[in-house]
């Protein structure tokens, strides 16, 4: 579909621009497909090596054209459970699932609960005497000199983990693809790369979710009633994508070409340090909460019910430029396939030494 008038400035100033349970994002059938075409995007790639290629052939079955994506994401339900998909893809959902029925495990090393390796809440971590709740100006957001690096800093088990669980996920599949770990060698065996590769690309996806980013994760500060206020979280990620009804087709319809389109913009992010590549993902996403949050508003009725189509139909603004969420939405998802598909790459390069 060739791009309109409007679309063109849009993409541009993104590359620009581009220097439930609040651990939820996106959702299980768009972890599944963002996940399933990183793969093909690599597997169509004449640069990507022969064996690694072979691999992700292996581990992702149902592998499919973009042709075949659409049609997916335009008529595919998948739910809360992501029962049948295999491989790659059943580890690019597993940690949704523990999120959700292991909620007072810790995981080791960080001492946190599964829930807190998904977002990062920006504004816990500014600098002691700064006021640290969200604010529509944006003038709650930290520089990254601001954000400690240790890890033992109380402020993260607050402000939640997704750096370093990035960086743990890329370091384990780098040592399994080094050490020729490559499939499960027994039932019960989960340290292989099948899952640090799902659970990579899982952890990548959230990151472009701009309301993993902030302590006000269902935008409730726009409303006066935040008790009752929608729930915008779930608006943002799941609603449209993946209700069974027809309801959102035409939205959906209108999503798929911005998607593709964005899917030509560049990673904006220069640095391969998982740890500070994750913050700056989370702080270039921070950017577009309070478009998320006057359009929740704006589309919001007396009775706090709110209107879906009107929310992605809001149009804001974004860095300086008018946006819809829509487009901001297909912005961020299509982000989340480039830096899935960027790390499981440099993964297999660094394990061979390059």
């Amino acid at each position: 579909m060739a791009r309109t008038a409007w679309i063109i400035p849009l993409l541009l100033s993104l590359a620009l621009a581009w220097t439930s349970l609040p651990c939820f994002a996106w959702s299980n059938k768009e972890h599944i497909q963002l996940t399933r075409i990183a793969v093909e995007r690599l597997v169509a790639d004449p640069s990507t090596p022969d064996a690694f290629r072979q691999w992700l052939r292996q581990v992702t079955p149902g592998l499919m054209d973009m042709a075949g994506e659409e049609r997916f994401f335009l008529h595919q339900t998948v739910g809360e459970s992501a029962r049948g998909y295999q491989g790659l893809l059943h580890w690019a959902t597993r940690p949704d699932d523990l999120a959700a029925h292991e909620r007072n495990l810790l995981v080791k090393p960080f001492g946190v609960p599964e829930r807190k390796l998904h977002f990062v809440d920006l504004e816990l971590l500014l600098p002691a005497g700064h006021r640290m709740g969200y604010r529509d100006d944006l003038s709650a957001k930290p520089s990254l000199d601001d954000i400690p690096q240790d890890i033992n800093d109380p402020r993260w088990k607050e402000a939640g983990m997704l750096p370093f669980r990035v960086r743990q996920c890329y370091q384990r599949l780098v040592e399994c693809f080094r050490d020729d770990k490559l499939h499960p060698t027994h039932e019960g065996d989960d340290d292989h790369a099948i899952r640090w590769a799902g659970y990579l690309a899982h952890y990548l996806e959230d990151n472009t979710q701009p309301q993993h980013a902030t302590v006000d994760y269902k935008s409730q500060s726009y409303f006066a009633d935040r008790r009752h206020a929608p729930n915008v979280h779930a608006e943002m990620e799941y609603r449209m994508v993946d209700e069974g009804r027809g309801e959102f087709l035409q939205l959906r319809k209108e999503f798929w070409p911005l998607f593709v389109a964005a899917l030509d913009l560049p990673d904006p992010i220069r640095t391969n340090d998982p740890w500070r590549a994750t913050l700056e993902v989370s702080l270039l996403s921070y950017d577009a909460l309070p478009l998320i949050g006057h359009a929740a508003k704006q589309a919001t009725n007396a009775d706090n019910t709110l209107n879906t189509v009107e929310f992605f139909h809001f149009q804001g603004q974004l860095r300086g430029h008018p946006a819809t969420v829509l487009q901001m939405k297909a912005h961020q998802t299509a982000w989340a396939v480039l830096r899935v598909q960027r790390l499981l790459l440099s993964a297999w390069a660094e394990s061979r030494g390059n």
